[in-house]
């Protein structure tokens, strides 16, 4: 295990000093589940994506069912592990740390990746789909009406909202003896940031734990679920895209599902309410 994730974490690092950089507008991919608890069953249509480079299997992006055999993920998650010549060997939904020789991995059959990602700076189009071999064990997430956001903002209704994240990413930094290091064991992870900000395509959650001690993402939490409960459920609101800092403690950049372009691009897989 830690040879695979030193294998893991080189080449997160190399992503993170410029890899494809004009993709994503000079921003590097989002962080871990920071200040958060384990999940356990709490959302069990949440996985890890499971890649090989050639030396085995894996931990990557997390991803969430948006279909039985449909798995969302973020776009520069896929277009990232293109650009090493890895390929995407399936998802696992076990919440605990992951392990190749344990983990239950259900094989992909197929990636798609939103044909508008890295061409447009006004709109990342940061979404991809995992199709898998067969049904996961798990009910699908919901998924948003159109404008649900920018329909609760106008109500008043995000002002001091919490969200759920949740993935398998870093819980933080350890510092000290040379460069900071993202803490990882790849177990799936929750915590609850609040509101921030809404713009066209992104929602911004806050992220200083220290400051508030809610929590957010951090690396490997690429493609995680951003949830935001309604009252009648968890309903999936965007997917985490891009972090702004190094040290998981600023605010975190999650593309948004119920736009026009996001719907457009979903509809192609499930069938949107």
């Amino acid at each position: 295990m830690k040879r695979q994730v030193t294998g893991v974490l080189r080449r997160w690092l190399v992503i993170m000093a410029g890899v494809l950089a004009a993709s994503v507008v000079a921003l590097g991919p989002a962080q871990a589940i920071t200040n958060g608890q384990p999940d356990g069953n709490r959302h069990p249509n949440v996985g890890l994506m499971v890649v090989n480079f050639g030396s085995g299997p894996e931990p990557w992006c997390t991803g969430t069912l948006s279909a039985y055999t449909s798995v969302l993920t973020a776009a520069h998650c896929i277009a990232f592990l293109l650009h090493f010549d890895g390929t995407v060997d399936g998802v696992t939904f076990d919440p605990q740390t992951f392990d190749p020789s344990t983990s239950t991995v259900i094989p992909a059959q197929e990636t798609a990746v939103d044909p508008a990602f890295g061409h447009d700076q006004g709109d990342f189009h940061d979404l991809a789909v995992i199709t898998l071999s067969r049904a996961a064990p798990a009910a699908p997430a919901a998924l948003p009406t159109a404008g649900l956001l920018d329909q609760l903002a106008a109500e008043g209704g995000l002002r001091g909202q919490q969200f759920t994240n949740v993935g398998y990413g870093a819980t933080g930094i350890a510092h000290g003896g040379g460069k900071p290091v993202p803490i990882l064991d790849f177990m799936r992870r929750f915590s609850t940031p609040p509101f921030m900000a809404l713009r066209n395509t992104v929602l911004f959650l806050l992220l200083n734990t220290n400051a508030t001690g809610q929590g957010g993402n951090c690396f490997f939490d690429s493609g995680s679920p951003v949830f935001l409960n309604t009252g009648g459920g968890d309903v999936l609101v965007a997917v985490v895209s891009l972090k702004a800092d190094q040290a998981c403690v600023a605010n975190g950049f999650n593309y948004r599902l119920d736009t026009p372009s996001a719907r457009a691009f979903l509809s192609k897989f499930v069938t949107l309410p």
